[in-house]
C-alpha cells in the first residue's frame, strides 16, 4: 500500500524536529510511562502492600457517623468547612477523610484520616504506613518536585504530542510496509529503526490518548488561564459550573445555623435511585448552616460515560445540581471522558492490564529511539570528540531509564522487609527506591558498553524481581500459591508478575550476552 509522499524540504524538517523533541524528552517520557503503568494498579498494590496489617470487613458506612467520630477525635474539625469523605472498597477497606481544623498552625491545619469502619479507629494518614502505588502515582506526574513537577509533565507530554505527530507524518508513505519489515537479521541500525516503526504503530492510539490527556492534566491551568481572563473576569466557576457543580459552591457568611437531615438517608435514596452505581465519595460544604450542601460521585466502574455528580440540599434535601449519567452535555462528557481514558477506571482489570503492556511497548519504543538517534552519529562523518559526546548522551539516558527497573523492584523488596513497627516507615520505603535509583544511575555511567549496560541492569532487575515473591512469602505466609488458594489473587498475581519478570530478564539477559555485538566507544 503506496501513500503520497511529504515534499523532501518538509519531510527533513519534520524528521529533524521530530528527532530533536524525542531526544529531549526521551528519560522524562520514559519515567512518565513506566511508573503510570504501575500507577494503574495503585488500588491493586494498596491490597499487597497492607495485607501483613490486620484486614477490614468491607461494610456498610454511616456517614452522619463519620463526622460524629472525627469531631470526638478533632475537637479543632471545622465541621463547617470543606470535608471530603471517600468510601471504603475492596481494594481500599479503610475510610479516607479529610477536612480543615480551626487552628493557627497552618502546617498542622488539616485532616487527613483513615477511619476503620469497624472499630471507628482513626489513624492520620499524613504518614503512611506503606507507599509503593503512592510513590509511583505521584512519581509519573513528577509530584516530587514542588509547584513546577506537573507542568514540567505537561510539557513532555505536549513534546509527546508534537513526536506523534511528526512521526506520522515522516513515516507515512511506507507505514504499512514498514510495520511488515521488521527483521532481527538486518543491521543494528534497522533493527532498532524497524522496531521503533513498528511498535509506535501498535501503540498509536494509546500513545494519543496520553499525549492529549496528559498535556491536559498537566497545563490544565495554563490552558484555562486565557479563557478566565478574557472571557469569565478572572472567575474560574463558570468554566466549573458544567463540569464540577460542586466546586462553585460558596458558603453565605449570613447563613443562620439550621438542623441538618441525615446524609445517610440521602445516600440510601441515591443508591436505590442506581442500584448499579457505586457512590464513591462525598463531599459537604459549611455543614450546619441553612446553605449546607452535600455532593455525591457515582460510577459504575464500566461505562465510559456512566459517571455521575450529583448536590444535595442538606437543609431541605433537594436535588440542586446533578449530572446525571450517559445523559451529559458535551462538555460534562469530555472532562470526565479524559479523566477516564487516562486513569483506565472504565473497563475492569483486564483494560488495565491491557494499559499496561501498552505502555511498557511505549517505552521500548522511547529506548529504541535513544538508540536509533545514537547510532545514526556513530558514521565516519562525525569526529571521534562528537560520538564520545553522543555515546556520553545515550549512557546517562539509558542509565535513567534502565535504572528504573530493578529500583522499582527495590521499593517493593522495601515494602515487605522494612517493619510496620517502624516510625515514618513510607518515608524509608521512598528512600531506597529514590537511593537505589540514584546509586543504580551512578553505577551505570561507569559501564562504557551499551550492550552490557543493558544486561547489567536486567540481571540486577531480574534478581530484585526474584526475591519480591520470596521475601513476601517469608514475612506474611502469603506465598503466591497460598494466596491463590485463599482467593487473594490479586496478592497472588503481583507476586507472579514479579516471578514472571524476574525469569524473563535473566533470560534476555542471557540471549543478550551470546550476541557478539558491541555498542562502546573507547
Amino acid at each position: 500500500m503506496k501513500l503520497k509522499a511529504l515534499n523532501p524540504r518538509v519531510h527533513n524538517i519534520l524528521f529533524h524536529t521530530h528527532t530533536v523533541a524525542g531526544i529531549v524528552i526521551s528519560f522524562a517520557l520514559f519515567v512518565i510511562f513506566y511508573a503510570g503503568a504501575f500507577a494503574l494498579f495503585r488500588d491493586e498494590l494498596y491490597q499487597w502492600e497492607n495485607h501483613r496489617a490486620r484486614q477490614v470487613k468491607i461494610q456498610k458506612v454511616d456517614t452522619d457517623e463519620v463526622l460524629r467520630q472525627v469531631e470526638a477525635q478533632y475537637p479543632d474539625f471545622k465541621k463547617s468547612g470543606q470535608t471530603s469523605i471517600v468510601y471504603n472498597s475492596d481494594s481500599q477497606p479503610y475510610i479516607q477523610f479529610y477536612a480543615d481544623l480551626e487552628t493557627d498552625d497552618k502546617r498542622n491545619n488539616r485532616i487527613r484520616a483513615l477511619i476503620n469502619p469497624e472499630t471507628w479507629e482513626i489513624t492520620d494518614n499524613r504518614k503512611p504506613l506503606t507507599t509503593v502505588g503512592e510513590t509511583l502515582y505521584h512519581l509519573h506526574y513528577f509530584d516530587q518536585i514542588p509547584e513546577f513537577g506537573i507542568w514540567i509533565s505537561g510539557f513532555v507530554s505536549l513534546f509527546f504530542l508534537f513526536a506523534i505527530v511528526t512521526g506520522v507524518l515522516i513515516h507515512w508513505k511506507n507505514i504499512i510496509r514498514k510495520f511488515y519489515a521488521f527483521s532481527i537479521r538486518k543491521k543494528l541500525k534497522n533493527i532498532w529503526t524497524d522496531a521503533h516503526t513498528m511498535l509506535s504503530i501498535i501503540g498509536l492510539p494509546f500513545q494519543v490518548i496520553y499525549a492529549v490527556t496528559g498535556c491536559l492534566f498537566g497545563l490544565l491551568t495554563l490552558l484555562l488561564a486565557p479563557s478566565v481572563v478574557l472571557m469569565f473576569q478572572g472567575s474560574t466557576d463558570p468554566i466549573y459550573e458544567n463540569i464540577q457543580p460542586q466546586r462553585t459552591m460558596r458558603p453565605n457568611e449570613d447563613a443562620k445555623n439550621a438542623n441538618m437531615l441525615s446524609i445517610t438517608n440521602i445516600y440510601d435514596d441515591l443508591q436505590k435511585e442506581f442500584p448499579n452505581h457505586t457512590i464513591q465519595n462525598a463531599q459537604t460544604i459549611h455543614y450546619g448552616y441553612e446553605d449546607a450542601t452535600i455532593s455525591f460521585r457515582i460510577d459504575d466502574g464500566k461505562g465510559i460515560v456512566n459517571d455521575g455528580n450529583l448536590v444535595y440540599s442538606l437543609a431541605s434535601g433537594e436535588r440542586i445540581a446533578e449530572i446525571l449519567p450517559n445523559n451529559k452535555t458535551y462538555t460534562q462528557t469530555v472532562y470526565n471522558l479524559m479523566t477516564k481514558l487516562h486513569f483506565a477506571t472504565y473497563g475492569g482489570i483486564l483494560l488495565k492490564m491491557i494499559y499496561f503492556i501498552l505502555a511498557m511497548i511505549t517505552c521500548f519504543s522511547i529506548i529504541s529511539g535513544v538508540m536509533i538517534w545514537k547510532t545514526a552519529r556513530d558514521k565516519s562523518n562525525y569526529s571521534m570528540k562528537q560520538k564520545r559526546f553522543h555515546h556520553q548522551v545515550t549512557k546517562v539516558y539509558l542509565a535513567i531509564c534502565l535504572g528504573l527497573f530493578p529500583a522499582t523492584a527495590l521499593l517493593f523488596i522495601a515494602n515487605k522487609a522494612i517493619p510496620f513497627s517502624i516510625e515514618n516507615r513510607a518515608f524509608y520505603e521512598n528512600a531506597v527506591f529514590f537511593g537505589g535509583w540514584l546509586v543504580l544511575i551512578l553505577i551505570g555511567l561507569f559501564w562504557n558498553d551499551l550492550k552490557q549496560l543493558n544486561v547489567k541492569y536486567l540481571i540486577i532487575g531480574g534478581i530484585a524481581s526474584l526475591l519480591i515473591p520470596t521475601l513476601n512469602g517469608l514475612v506474611t505466609g502469603d506465598w503466591f500459591f497460598i494466596a491463590f488458594a485463599k482467593a487473594k489473587y490479586i496478592i497472588a498475581s503481583i507476586d507472579i508478575f514479579w516471578l514472571l519478570t524476574g525469569i524473563s530478564a535473566l533470560w534476555i539477559a542471557h540471549l543478550s550476552n551470546q550476541s557478539k555485538v558491541k555498542n562502546s566507544i573507547p
